[in-house]
């Protein structure tokens, strides 16, 4: 019987271990990784014709990302409207930083906010990609580690449409463009290049965003007598300035910078507008290349989603540049993934993406083929940079 026994209390501890250890929590899982990415856009105000098509393409790519449901970890996008309002935009980003604590942010539509941003951005080291113009947002990179841009400098630009003033033997030219960090990053390099192509100046004029009476700045430009008159803003000032010339008897020809690469800016302008030539991105013009171009594969992925989303011939530069921004940061963070490289502690990770975006070569995107280096926060070359010339409405792409 004591043999009995002990087997039943033997048996009577076993159920009651196993008992228990039914009742024990299941191991926790580990949980999915969390890719976050902040977003500061001018969905309103003065640049929302820049800004709200950039919104679109994040919030495209947030929803595709959402349903993936393949992806090894979770994509959470937040964004934010700074109503093109510099100090709104660094107010955003601080919130981005110090509460959403996302690993990169995406700032701004406009080249004053995201200069207003960079002390915020290099102090608290999260890598950042600007959407705007200016050269001085990336320059000089030592001062800006952690800042990057997908849209092409005003040095690209000017480059660019001064190679077509002297293929067509103008000699004297004029510049027309904002009074704020965008207009003088163009001024900057417009004197530059001027100066290494042997064209001369012969009248600068600058106005504001909000202006709407360019009448006294067109004339002086119109007495300088120029070949040529290039215009650094964006609509709807970019359209006005170039109408009050067009009045004020200019009949030479006008050429505008990317920031004037919009369908905002012949709904503004209208006939006056018409054979002006304007700097574009690809996706302004990819549908006219010859069969076979290297960028073709990601131009056509983007238009036919952004098209089939918001309407044939919607998909534009500024579009673009969010996409690619987005873009560009999954990419950094995949790739680290795959490496086993993505820090678990936020400040460590923020540096790993820095280093990560910085070593993109030869990526094929909606702007251009990007090859950063520690170097070069631009990465991009003429390749991002078309020609083309109002005609009927439309941006026709130059061929000569």
């Amino acid at each position: 019987m004591a043999n009995i026994s002990r087997l039943t209390h033997g048996a009577a501890a076993l159920a009651l271990g196993l008992s228990a250890l039914a009742h024990l929590p299941a191991q926790a899982q580990e949980p999915t990784p969390e890719l976050r990415i902040g977003a500061v856009i001018s969905i309103t105000g003065g640049a929302s014709s820049l800004g709200v098509n950039a919104a679109n393409a994040i919030k495209i790519l947030e929803e595709r990302y959402a349903a993936n449901t393949s992806l090894p970890y979770n994509v959470k996008i937040v964004t934010y409207d700074d109503a093109t309002d510099p100090s709104k935009a660094l107010n955003a980003v601080r919130r981005l930083i110090q509460e959403d604590k996302v690993h990169a942010v995406i700032c701004c539509s406009t080249t004053p906010n995201s200069m207003a941003i960079i002390p915020t951005v290099q102090e608290a080291k999260v890598p950042t990609i600007s959407l705007a113009l200016a050269s001085s947002i990336v320059e000089p990179v030592e001062e800006r580690q952690f800042v990057f841009k997908t849209a092409v400098t005003d040095y690209l630009t000017v480059d660019r449409v001064m190679d077509d003033m002297i293929q067509k033997g103008m000699k004297r030219i004029a510049f027309l463009g904002l009074e704020d960090s965008y207009g003088e990053g163009g001024w900057i390099e417009f004197q530059k290049v001027a100066k290494e192509r042997g064209l001369e100046i012969v009248a600068a004029e600058r106005f504001s965003r909000n202006d709407t009476n360019f009448t006294a700045q067109a004339l002086r430009v119109r007495q300088s007598n120029p070949d040529a008159v290039y215009f650094h803003a964006i609509p709807p000032s970019a359209s006005l300035a170039q109408a009050a010339l067009q009045r004020a008897g200019f009949r030479g020809q006008s050429y505008q910078s990317g920031g004037s690469a919009n369908q905002g800016f012949i709904n503004v302008g209208k006939a006056a507008v018409e054979g002006t030539i304007v700097a574009v991105g690809p996706i302004q013009v990819y549908d006219q290349f010859e069969e076979g171009h290297p960028m073709a594969p990601a131009l056509n992925e983007f238009a036919e989603v952004f098209d089939g989303r918001y309407g044939a011939g919607k998909a534009d530069i500024f579009a673009g540049y969010g996409w690619d921004a987005i873009r560009m940061i999954a990419t950094a963070y995949d790739g680290l993934r795959q490496d086993g490289q993505v820090p678990a502690d936020l400040a460590e990770a923020r540096l790993a993406m820095r280093d990560a975006i910085e070593s993109l070569q030869d990526y094929y995107a909606v702007s251009g083929v990007f090859s950063f280096s520690p170097e070069d926060h631009l990465g991009l070359d003429h390749r991002s940079i078309y020609l083309t010339t109002v005609k009927d409405g439309e941006f026709v792409l130059n061929t000569d």
